[in-house]
């Protein structure tokens, strides 16, 4: 402990302290960065009250060793919002500032130092743009810094003109580079901090694994405790770029403890007539903007959203400016109904409940949901999912594990119907009718249209009515999300966007058929409807 005699951190010093490096870190951008080319190039570097609570959190330690908490920290936000600045304030840090635990002070307070021999690379989407990220960098380390602090900066090599540079090598060891798809690929790179600037373009496979290099490149180094920053804004919905497919993951609740996401979107409708409505949206834009709306021209803004040579469509306007997918025509239901039905409570023990079964054997999603008697509250009760990647080479719903979730709801709840899609599991389904009562475990096509276009209907009316809630979990706002209309004749069915897109859409039809599994119980008089209370008018 070189820098004083404590083991720990001795707590916070005012509301709101944590145990982070990002004080540290923010005192010397402040004191030595400026901003980058632009209207107010070389003026000193502003780190608003937005960014300020980014970079502490980013740079939160554990109270005991002083190891970052995160490996990996996304930022999105919408299209100038100078995320890629202040990617280069951060990278300028990583290679001259003191930035990585060295102790606890005389007052338990954390001590910081440099990295050693740090390796940055900044990553970029074509092999004749630097990005935009290293531009800031270079023209801090190079143009201004050489002048303004040539005992920071003077020593650094490679930067003649900023608009050219392509590495700065650094004093005492160490370099930031410029890098692409093309060289990024035949690296074996011990990087200390990647910058992947506007991931929502990294959508070829040849960026993606760039980016895959890079981040298996950051455990190269223990002691270095390397780390990538993400920077993106809104992707384009199906093209599974990598800020889809991590922010996807986010809102389902798949990513580790180690990846921090903080993303900001417009609340509220956004569709075709909100986007009409200039006042209305310009309230969203001021909200999304943050402490940026002050010094951006928000009439142009707007203006900019509606003009069809810079935005092609309502799609990338809500993406770039409000920050916020836009569903299409052809959704089965807007995402904003869905998330403004969401309820935060439990379904308590004993309660009566139905339930909706969709099952697969290895490549849907397999869900079982509960819907309360009472009320038509939704939840779930258990969804599986293949995973990404590798972990679902070869994988098959955990067909044991499934049937254990439906036994263990029946004891834990009194279910008064359960409703099974029988594709696929036929024998169990009737296995489980036997065991808990044929009056209760029910075969229900999916396939019959004339029923489940009933069933969706129930749903969907009953969501945009507001007269069904749900809990909010991730898993089943993304399927919801993903929901297309499928019309057949008369009828209106879901569908995916596309039949080979791994996008899910099966808590869609859980929901539905346990909402149907509720009705028709009711209609049975198998449960009674909850009496109301009456008003007498005097």
């Amino acid at each position: 402990m070189p820098a004083g005699r404590r083991t720990r951190w001795a707590g916070a010093l005012f509301d709101g302290h944590v145990c982070s490096l990002g004080y540290t870190v923010i005192d010397w951008i402040a004191e030595y960065c400026c901003h980058g080319p632009g209207d107010v190039a070389g003026e000193p570097a502003t780190v608003d009250d937005e960014w300020f609570a980014f970079l502490v959190e980013a740079y939160r330690i554990d109270p005991l060793s002083g190891r970052r908490v995160y490996d990996e920290a996304v930022l999105s936000r919408p299209k100038g919002r100078a995320k890629s600045e202040l990617a280069g304030w951060v990278g300028v840090a990583e290679a001259f500032a003191p930035c990585r635990f060295d102790g606890w002070d005389a007052d338990g307070q954390p001590v910081a130092r440099p990295v050693r021999s740090p390796l940055l690379r900044c990553l970029a989407t074509e092999e004749e743009q630097a990005g935009n990220t290293f531009e800031n960098i270079a023209f801090i380390v190079g143009d201004w810094g050489q002048d303004m602090f040539p005992e920071i900066y003077g020593g650094a090599g490679g930067v003649r003109r900023y608009q050219s540079a392509k590495a700065i090598y650094l004093p005492g060891g160490g370099e930031i580079r410029a890098c692409t798809a093309g060289n990024a690929s035949k690296d074996g790179g011990k990087e200390t901090f990647v910058v992947a600037d506007e991931t929502h373009l990294y959508v070829l496979r040849e960026l993606k694994g760039m980016y895959g290099t890079v981040q298996r490149n950051c455990g190269k180094r223990k002691l270095a405790q390397p780390w990538l920053l993400q920077t993106t804004t809104m992707y384009r919905l199906g093209e599974q770029s990598i800020a889809e497919e991590t922010l996807t993951a986010w809102r389902k609740g798949e990513l580790p403890d180690t990846i921090l996401v903080d993303h900001r979107e417009a609340s509220g409708r956004v569709d075709a007539e909100t986007l009409a409505d200039a006042d209305y949206t310009k309230r969203q834009l001021i909200e999304v903007y943050g402490p940026a709306a002050a010094w951006h021209d928000m009439d142009r803004k707007y203006r900019d959203m509606r003009d069809p040579r810079i935005c092609r469509d309502d799609a990338e306007a809500a993406r770039y400016y409000l920050n916020r997918g836009f569903q299409s025509s052809d959704s089965w239901i807007s995402i904003d109904v869905v998330r403004r039905q969401v309820r935060r409570e439990l379904v308590n023990a004993g309660e009566a409940i139905a339930l909706g079964f969709d099952g697969s054997l290895n490549d849907d999603s397999t869900v079982l949901i509960g819907c309360r008697m009472s009320d038509g509250f939704l939840f779930p009760v258990g969804i599986w999912e293949k995973p990404a990647g590798r972990a679902g080479i070869g994988w098959e719903v955990p067909r044991a594990e499934v049937l254990e979730a439906i036994r263990e709801a029946f004891a834990r709840y009194d279910v008064i119907r359960l409703y099974c899609d029988p594709h696929e599991w036929r024998s169990d389904i009737d296995s489980m009718s036997a065991e808990l009562g044929v009056e209760r475990v029910i075969s229900w096509e999916t396939r019959r249209d004339v029923q489940m276009a009933a069933a969706l209907d129930r749903l969907h009316v009953d969501l945009i009515n507001g007269e069904v809630w749900h809990c909010g979990d991730g898993r089943m706002i993304e399927h919801f999300g993903n929901a297309y209309v499928r019309q057949k004749g008369r009828y209106r069915l879901v569908r995916k966007e596309h039949e080979r897109s791994p996008r899910k859409i099966d808590s869609v039809v859980g929901a539905a058929i346990a909402l149907e599994a509720r009705a028709d119980a009711i209609t049975a008089k198998l449960w009674p409807k909850r009496q109301r209370r009456r008003v007498v008018i005097r």
